[in-house]
């Protein structure tokens, strides 16, 4: 794996992340905005990016665009703490690999992590 791109503008949950990727000997780069990620993404490649919805600057449907159009091939989770009909559309429009609902546990995510790395689509269902 070559690591895991960990954008939030939470900086709890970019401590989290970080741990549970550690503990499970994941390399990651965490970082606080969509132009941070960006930056990222251009200086090296990730097996992955975990990206919140709701951030200030690029949120995280925009910055899922700009990703795979820099690198078309790198699977995307995004998070949101309400799945919408809306949200679900656009990130499959977007080909944003999976949607997770916050707050969710760290096995769920290193399924979710697992799978989609996998190639695999996984999907959640939407609410409301």
């Amino acid at each position: 794996m070559e690591g895991i791109l960990v954008v939030d503008d939470d900086s709890i949950i970019l401590q989290l992340m970080k741990r549970i990727l550690d503990n499970e000997g994941i390399e990651s780069v965490c970082v606080s905005s969509g132009e941070e990620a960006l930056e990222q993404i251009e200086e090296r490649s990730f097996s992955l990016m975990i990206t919140d919805y709701n951030m200030p600057g690029l949120n995280g449907i925009e910055l899922s665009r700009r990703g795979l159009e820099m690198a078309p091939q790198m699977p995307i989770i995004l998070n949101t703490s309400g799945i919408t009909q809306k949200i679900a559309r656009l990130a499959m429009e977007t080909g944003i690999s999976k949607v997770m609902a916050k707050p969710y546990l760290p096995d769920e995510m290193l399924e979710s992590i697992r799978a989609v790395a996998g190639k695999r689509r996984v999907w959640a269902s939407p609410v409301g």
